[in-house]
């Protein structure tokens, strides 16, 4: 999918990609003298202008200080109620950290998004050679065993490995004690005073001695950065990173510490929205939202 056709989708079914806002389309691939061509311009129901950026790659700082020069040139020019936004399938933490700094909107749509809704409204995609080779993304529940004698833990974790050893499903039948909100693919702790730092410090201790190597570095990094302000969102790539440690078994030692984690978090079974596809892992957008709504769910 290339990014006249993510435009094109916006453009068209507003809504679809953000129903919480009543978007307006207003303009597209239209230039501001000294400033630039931005991509789509839509104005909402509270009269805001919001000029959008695409992306079909991952965000970029560069993609950041693009808007973040729209906004001031406008601002000085004296445009008011602006608000820039960035869409991407990905926007790294460092990026995500960049554009709050900077008072920038962004959102992940993962590609398997726009395909869903290209899909719902009938309408024909170029071929996408990546789609077409891929398998299909149903999540069937199973419990998977993995052969132990081949799982070396002093061995890297290789794609090819993907036996798991914990039970996987769809939806989650045992709900952790966190109560989640959701922005975009991210999530967002509702009960922070239910949060049990030093248990949480400790399952994350531990996940983190499971791993001698310290492949596993940055994403107790990132969890230990969260649980320090568990006001920040937690990242759909990082909630990503720390399932592959759930469900890979590359490291057969470490799946239990880091499913803990996981566990005292969003609940069991770990969910199957992060699929490996036999050359790499695919992004389930309706199979997410179908776990966040048991997510919320309580007992």
């Amino acid at each position: 999918m290339n990014e006249r056709e993510m435009e094109d989708l916006i453009a068209r079914f507003p809504s679809d990609f953000f129903p919480r806002r009543q978007l307006v389309l207003k303009g597209r691939q239209q230039s501001f003298a000294c400033v630039g061509r931005f991509d789509l311009l839509f104005e909402d129901e509270f009269q805001t202008k919001i000029l959008m950026e695409l992306k079909a790659r991952p965000g970029k700082y560069e993609d950041a200080t693009q808007l973040a020069r729209y906004k001031d040139e406008l601002q000085r020019r004296g445009e008011r109620n602006l608000l820039m936004w960035l869409v991407a399938p990905q926007i790294p933490n460092s990026v995500r950290e960049f554009l709050d700094r900077i008072g920038i909107e962004y959102s992940e749509i993962h590609i398997s998004e726009f395909r869903q809704v290209a899909a719902r409204h009938d309408v024909q995609l170029e071929v996408d050679q990546q789609a077409a080779s891929g398998p299909d993304m149903a999540a069937p529940t199973a419990t998977l065993h993995v052969d132990t004698a081949s799982a070396d833990r002093t061995q890297p974790r290789t794609e090819s490995r993907r036996s798991c050893l914990v039970e996987t499903g769809p939806v989650v039948r045992t709900p952790s004690a966190s109560h989640w909100s959701m922005r975009g693919y991210d999530l967002v702790l509702s009960n922070r005073d239910a949060f049990d730092a030093r248990k949480f410090g400790a399952l994350v201790d531990a996940f983190e001695e499971a791993v001698p190597s310290r492949k596993n570095a940055r994403v107790v990094a990132s969890l230990r950065n969260w649980a320090a302000d568990t006001r920040a969102s937690l990242p759909l790539n990082e909630c990503q990173s720390l399932l592959r440690w759930v469900i890979t078994s590359g490291w057969k030692n470490a799946v239990p510490a880091a499913e803990e984690v996981w566990a005292y978090l969003f609940g069991r079974p770990a969910p199957t929205w992060h699929i490996w596809s036999g050359t790499k892992y695919e992004f389930d957008a309706v199979g997410w939202k179908r776990w966040y709504t048991t997510l919320m769910r309580r007992k």
